[in-house]
């Protein structure tokens, strides 16, 4: 079993804000590919704060969709490019003469959906149970050492041996293996380009959608409406004589940063999702998130609707490949 750069996966982000504030969906690369790209936020913009007409009363916001979800790629479509692009690149080893097999992806954390524990941990009872960290986030993946590789595999796979050129990039390829030209990138960078995932994102969320995601969740902390539900949340807190400003800062107490959940953090775990619960803060922060980023596509409607595109053709590029 060998390795290989991977195609990027999507989100991660504002997975778990649990501890350490943790991100909004997503782990995408840092600049847009030609095949999923779209301007990027403007550095230092100012955000107008929307008026936010509707707010739905929620305890969770696991089964609802953010506006941007069309625009940022599924687990499963994530899967299904990560699968083809390690087919596409054992074929095209196979034609070089090598017997190559794509290393398995790193078995991580993944919450049921995108806005499952974005605003924080929502059930008391599982946080009685599992703190702020949600069920199985503690356990850090095993990590496996790559076998090995020889300089020619290394050279084939990736188009280069050079340590200052990016395996599998533009900058790569073009030698000459018993009489076959390297592709571009080597079999990595063909198997991206046939998927349309070439770029800096190796196959991830593109990143204006990406930008939009974080940004959103960044500036609904901003609002007004989220700004005045914490105040409630935090005087709910100070009740049960937990100090805290919102539940950022909560699930962010360096105190939590162990392998288990202590009982003062069960405690403070579940405090913070009855608040919660008690004041509304899901449906607010939610409505106020959705409101930023449906903002946020209006402005960016055209470059959007050519990443949409682009996800349904790359897709639908994967699915043939595994299909056979």
């Amino acid at each position: 079993m060998n390795s290989s750069p991977a195609p990027g996966r999507p989100k991660a982000a504002v997975v778990l804000a649990t501890a350490a504030v943790l991100m909004a969906g997503g782990c995408s690369s840092s600049s847009p590919s030609p095949s999923s790209s779209g301007p990027s936020r403007p550095q230092d913009a100012a955000v107008v704060m929307p008026e936010v007409s509707s707010v739905p009363r929620l305890i969770t916001a696991a089964d609802r969709e953010l506006p941007i979800a069309p625009y940022l790629l599924s687990d499963k479509q994530s899967d299904e490019l990560t699968a083809a692009q390690a087919e596409l690149t054992e074929q095209c080893m196979a034609r070089f003469g090598f017997r190559y097999t794509s290393p398995a992806p790193a078995a991580v954390f993944r919450p049921r959906t995108p806005t499952q524990f974005r605003y924080g941990v929502t059930d008391p009872e599982a946080a009685a149970v599992d703190g702020f960290a949600p069920p199985g986030s503690r356990t850090a993946p095993t990590a496996v050492e790559p076998a090995a590789l020889s300089a020619e595999t290394t050279l084939v796979l990736t188009g280069t041996n050079d340590p200052h050129v990016k395996p599998g990039s533009t900058a790569a390829g073009g030698q000459v293996h018993k009489g076959r030209k390297i592709p571009v990138g080597g079999c990595v960078g063909e198997a991206r380009t046939r998927l349309l995932s070439e770029g800096p994102e190796a196959g991830g969320d593109a990143q204006l959608p990406n930008d939009i995601n974080i940004d959103s969740f960044e500036s609904s902390r901003k609002h007004p409406l989220v700004r005045a539900v914490f105040a409630k949340w935090s005087q709910c807190m100070e009740a049960r004589g937990l100090s805290y400003p919102d539940p950022l800062a909560a699930g962010g107490d360096s105190a939590w940063r162990t392998g288990t959940a202590s009982a003062k953090e069960k405690a403070a775990a579940r405090a913070d999702a009855d608040c919660k619960t008690r004041n509304n803060v899901v449906g607010v922060w939610y409505a106020v998130d959705s409101a930023l980023q449906r903002q946020a596509i209006a402005r960016n409607s055209a470059a959007l609707a050519e990443i949409k595109k682009s996800i349904r053709a790359r897709v639908k590029l994967a699915t043939a490949v595994l299909a056979g």
